[in-house]
């Protein structure tokens, strides 16, 4: 049984991440063998959907064959590929869902905001529905946005000194607007923001039902 996904594993590579040069030859890095190897490869460092490792193939392709029937070709390779990691286990949208979703919970990611990023990652309507269903309770949202708060330095999380700076009204449309570009709704950016303290916060959390 292959191990699940762990959940703070990245799903792609940093922002400066930069690939070697292709090879001088590039026939051999197209074959279904090579695809393959390469996919485990990237699976290894990296959680995928099976949306994302066929993107993270097809440009792989395109940066080692400039034919276009070589290309038409390493795409059929690249569907015998998927289809042999699906069977084997490495490859499972269901279980990457739910594992990304309760990743995206701990960095303080809204609902909406998890169901678009599953979303723009090629999962399934169903199988987002499904990954979202089990963290639907208002104590995982509250949660969330505790931690969104607070990877933000907003609301009670601001430096003291912070706060005697500049106007008190737009400073607090400013951490509003950040809550709902999150994806948390006005109650919720409230509820966080005009907390006393981040003592406060956790008792509210751990008073909230599931």
């Amino acid at each position: 049984m292959l191990p699940l996904f762990p959940v703070d594993m990245p799903s792609s590579p940093p922002a400066d991440f930069v690939e070697a040069p292709p090879p001088a030859e590039s026939a051999d890095s197209i074959t279904v063998a090579a695809l393959h190897e390469a996919a485990l490869g990237y699976l290894a460092c990296y959680a995928a959907s099976t949306a994302r490792l066929r993107r993270v193939l097809e440009r792989r392709v395109k940066r080692r064959c400039a034919d276009r029937d070589g290309i038409e070709a390493a795409r059929r390779n690249i569907v015998e590929v998927i289809a042999r990691l699906t069977a084997q286990g490495y490859l499972e949208d269901g279980r990457y869902a739910a594992a990304r979703a309760e990743s995206l919970v701990r960095q303080g990611r809204s609902r909406r905001w998890i169901e678009a990023r599953l979303a723009a990652d090629g999962i399934a309507p169903a199988m987002i529905r499904a990954a979202v269903t089990g963290m639907a309770g208002a104590q995982t949202e509250l949660a969330a946005a505790i931690a969104f708060a607070r990877r933000r330095g907003l609301g009670p999380f601001r430096k003291i000194k912070h706060r005697s700076k500049g106007d008190p009204k737009a400073e607090a449309r400013k951490e509003q607007a950040a809550f709902a570009r999150a994806g948390f709704d006005r109650g919720m950016a409230r509820t966080v923001l005009e907390a006393a303290s981040a003592d406060a916060l956790a008792s509210l959390l751990a008073a909230t039902p599931d």
